[in-house]
């Protein structure tokens, strides 16, 4: 066995933890504080050269809105973390990101200001705005080159040794060499169970993480005496378990006594705080929308609606909820009084659709007094979208785990149709495609993501999303 020593006789050894926590410093770090820079210089050069009435020149020069602009930039950078360094961050995501992160700090700020001074520049945020997206832009860009230059060179990967020679092993080992998903990751050696070479390889060699695929229950002995040496050489070991014909997205250790047990799936809206922060988010955006926006649409489509075809201006309909509830959900109606209203989806040139319900449908106008489901407590602003009862009777039959998605509340808009899977279900591959989205957004729920949802929502709907129909 391999002696501990001193830290720094073995300082070339570096778990992975110290590996994020240096990316962390040397990559997000300088990037979040060029970006504040940037919103910063952008800021003071505007107020030198635009031109503001008494008051918006008054407020906007004072020192608070300043700090306005810093607090604003500290919450986006919560929401929308700086992950230049992750190999997935391709161009669209890194301007993405940068709409996102501009949007909430101006939004912070030009809030913040109308609250407290009663003063709205709308000219100069929005000019801000577009210089401030272009400039942190082009700085992402060109970080992300060097990085990407630098990976390139072999630098900034986790060096990876995995230990077995079975199924599991060779399927690592193949998403490692093959995967760009897995670019930060380099396998440096495999080996079977020879442990004076896997030792002497560890003792000699930077290795970040070893992921050993032997059944402990058959090795017990030479697992045990990886797992010493891992730890004594400060190297993250990793069990690969044979999980073949478990239907699984993520899965959770804990202790029960004595025992290990394995969940198979997480639900972060499992814990009641995250289920909290999510229902004040969801009470919050539905009761400005509902007393600031919701009377004039709800205006604008009676009229059109009563000019279009005789009927009720809302549609309501049995939708399955949460955990399997059915309750009533309210959409604007978009056709003519039909029978096969709870039984077909609409398509594309449905004979059912009015013109102005067309548009309606179009301009996801018919789904906004759905925010009335949302302050009931029957829906969220973000979550899975809910299915005629018809259709989850059938689709339960169809799609594998379908049902998980009813896990948390149905939403207005969702990850799934953000990501394109929206409209008709045309085939089953389409419904279960969807459910894989749903499911991934239930098991890495967070407050950030919901704010990206929506503002990808809104943005879809701006640039004409042409499945909206």
């Amino acid at each position: 066995m391999i002696g501990t020593g001193l830290p720094g006789k073995y300082s070339k050894y570096m778990n992975t933890k110290t590996f994020y926590t240096k990316e962390f410093f040397f990559l997000s770090v300088p990037v979040m504080l060029v970006d504040l820079a940037i919103h910063i210089g952008i800021f003071e050069w505007m107020l030198s050269w635009f031109s503001f009435t008494a008051t918006e020149d008054y407020v906007l020069t004072r020192p608070r809105s300043l700090y306005f602009l810093i607090v604003g930039f500290i919450i986006a950078m919560v929401l929308v973390p700086v992950r230049l360094h992750d190999r997935t961050y391709n161009w669209k995501k890194q301007i993405l990101s940068v709409i996102y992160q501009c949007v909430i700090t101006l939004g912070v700020l030009a809030a913040s200001v109308n609250i407290l001074f009663y003063s709205f520049a709308g000219h100069f945020y929005l000019y801000q705005g577009i210089f401030t997206v272009v400039a942190i832009s082009i700085w992402h860009l060109v970080f992300r080159a060097i990085i990407l230059a630098a990976r390139k060179r072999g630098r900034n990967k986790i060096h990876v040794v995995i230990v077995g020679e079975n199924e599991n092993a060779q399927r690592l080992a193949n998403m490692l060499q093959n995967s760009s998903e897995f670019g930060d990751y380099k396998l440096v050696a495999s080996f079977s169970e020879d442990l004076p070479a896997i030792f002497d390889y560890l003792r000699n060699n930077k290795v970040h993480q070893l992921y050993c695929s032997l059944n402990p229950a058959l090795k017990s002995a030479t697992v045990n005496e990886i797992i010493r040496n891992c730890e004594n050489l400060f190297i993250d070991f990793y069990y690969v378990p044979n999980m073949d014909g478990y239907l699984h997205r993520s899965m959770t250790f804990s202790e029960l006594g004595p025992l290990i047990v394995v969940k198979l799936r997480d639900e972060p809206l499992s814990d009641p705080v995250n289920a909290a922060v999510k229902r004040i988010f969801d009470i919050v955006a539905s009761v400005l929308f509902l007393l600031l926006v919701y009377p004039f649409v709800w205006c604008f489509v009676a009229i059109g609606t009563s000019l279009s075809s005789p009927g009720p201006i809302l549609f309501k309909q049995k939708r399955t909820g949460y955990k399997g509830r059915p309750f009533t959900m309210y959409k604007f109606r978009s056709m003519k009084v039909n029978a096969d209203a709870d039984k077909l989806q609409a398509t594309e040139d449905d004979p059912r659709k009015t013109k102005f319900g067309d548009f309606l449908r179009r301009t996801s106008i018919d789904e906004l007094p759905q925010f009335i489901n949302v302050l009931k407590g029957d829906m969220s602003l973000i979550g899975p979208r809910p299915h005629m009862e018809l259709h989850t009777e059938v689709y339960t039959k169809l799609v594998d785990e379908y049902l998980v998605r009813h896990m948390v509340k149905p939403g207005l808009t969702g990850w799934a149709q953000v990501n394109g899977c929206r409209g008709e279900t045309k085939t089953t591959e389409d419904m279960a495609e969807r459910v894989r989205y749903d499911i991934w957004y239930i098991e890495h729920w967070s407050l950030g993501l919901d704010v990206k949802i929506v503002i990808k929502t809104v943005l879809q709907i701006l640039g004409g999303d042409k499945q909206a129909y």
